[in-house]
C-alpha cells in the first residue's frame, strides 16, 4: 500500500464530491433485515416511518440493490416517489407509477387504460421471474390519500386473481402512523390488511457505535473507482491510512461533539442525529481536510466541530423546535 499510487480522479468527481454513494449503516442493516423478513413471509404490506432527513430513502436505494442477492437477481423490485396533490387523482396516480417503472408511454389516455397497463406490465415482471411475486416500495407515503389506496388495492387484486403476491412497502415519516391509526378507527380493514399490517420505525444515529459503524463504512466498504482498493478514507487521507489511522477511530470525538452541541442548544429528547448530517459531517472532513483540500496530516476534534457546525444540524433543529411551538400554539 503506497499513497503515491493514489488513482487519478479528476478533482469533483469522486462519490464523496458528488454525494452519489451507498453505505451500510447500523440503522439500514437493521432495516434490511425487517423488509427481508417481511418478504420471506409474504407478508402483504407495512410501513416504514420515521423523522425527515434519517436516511430513509438511501435505505430504499440500498435495499433495491441487496434484495436481489437475496431473493434472486430476477425479482421485480420497484420504487414509487409519492407526489403532492392537493386533491388525488386517478389517472394522475397510475402515471406517476407507470413513470417511475420505466414504463415507455406513461402518458396520455384515460386512467382505466393506463391501470390495464400497470397490470399487465407487472404481470409481465412477476412471470418472466418466475416467482410471481412483486416487491413495491412507495417513498414519501405520508402524501397517498384515502382514495390512493383504494386505486392500489385494485391493482392489488387484479395480480392476486393471476396468482401474483403484491408486497407494498410504504415509506414515509411520521404521519404514516397517524394514517394508520385512522384508518384503524373507521374500522378501513381492507386498506389495514393488504398494506398496513406491519410497521418498523426507521430511526437515526442513537449511539456511539452507530457513529463507529458508519465511519468504518468510509474506511473498508467503500470502494473508487471500483476494483481500486481504495476506500474513501484511503483516497482522501493516504499516508494517515498508510500509517493505520482509521475514521472509525474518531467515533468517540464525532459523538461528543454532536451531544455538546445539542446540549447547548438545548435541545429536547434523547440523543438521535439524522444520518443526513453525520454523512454532510464526513463528506466536509474528507473534502475540506482530505489531500484534495487543506490536506492535513489526520483530522482533529476542532475540524469535527467545524464540520458538525457546517453540517447545519444546529439550524435544522432549531427550525424544527420553533416549528413545532408554532404548531402547538394554532
Amino acid at each position: 500500500m503506497n499513497a503515491e499510487d493514489r488513482p487519478f480522479v479528476p478533482v469533483g468527481n469522486h462519490p464523496i464530491e458528488t454525494g452519489r454513494y451507498l453505505i451500510a449503516t447500523n440503522q439500514i442493516s437493521n432495516f434490511a433485515g425487517e423488509i427481508e423478513s417481511w418478504i420471506h413471509n409474504r407478508t402483504p404490506g407495512g410501513i416504514v416511518y420515521g423523522r425527515p432527513r434519517v436516511g430513509k430513502t438511501r435505505a430504499i436505494k440500498y435495499l433495491l440493490l441487496y434484495l436481489p442477492s437475496i431473493f434472486g437477481e430476477s425479482i421485480p423490485i420497484f420504487s414509487v416517489l409519492c407526489k403532492y396533490h392537493k386533491i388525488p387523482n386517478e389517472s394522475s396516480f397510475y402515471e406517476e407509477i407507470l413513470s417511475d417503472l420505466n414504463y415507455a408511454y406513461p402518458n396520455g389516455n384515460k386512467a382505466n387504460i393506463k391501470r390495464d397497463r400497470l397490470v399487465k406490465f407487472l404481470l409481465e415482471k412477476a412471470e418472466l421471474s418466475g416467482q410471481f411475486r412483486i416487491i413495491m416500495f412507495f417513498d414519501e407515503a405520508q402524501r397517498l390519500y384515502e382514495m390512493n389506496y383504494n386505486w392500489l388495492m385494485d391493482i392489488y387484486n387484479e395480480l392476486d386473481n393471476y396468482g401474483v403476491a403484491l408486497t407494498v412497502i410504504l415509506v414515509g415519516q411520521e404521519e404514516l402512523i397517524h394514517s394508520r391509526s385512522g384508518f384503524i378507527q373507521s374500522k378501513k380493514n381492507q386498506i389495514i390488511g393488504r398494506f398496513m399490517v406491519r410497521e418498523y420505525k426507521f430511526t437515526g444515529v442513537k449511539s456511539i457505535d452507530d457513529i463507529s459503524a458508519c465511519l468504518n463504512a468510509y474506511d473498508n466498504m467503500s470502494e473508487y473507482p471500483q476494483g481500486s482498493g481504495w476506500s474513501f478514507t484511503r483516497f482522501f487521507f493516504p499516508t494517515a491510512f498508510m500509517s493505520g489511522l482509521r475514521l472509525e477511530e474518531c467515533a468517540q470525538d464525532l459523538y461528543e461533539i454532536f451531544k455538546i452541541e445539542r446540549e447547548k442548544e438545548k435541545i429536547p429528547g434523547s440523543f438521535e442525529i439524522p444520518m443526513q448530517y453525520i454523512t454532510l459531517s464526513i463528506e466536509f472532513v474528507l473534502k475540506k481536510f482530505g489531500v484534495n483540500g487543506e490536506n492535513l496530516d489526520w483530522i482533529n476534534k476542532a475540524q469535527w466541530k467545524i464540520a458538525v457546525n457546517n453540517s447545519g444540524y444546529i439550524e435544522a433543529e432549531k427550525y424544527n423546535r420553533l416549528k413545532k411551538v408554532s404548531n402547538k400554539d394554532k
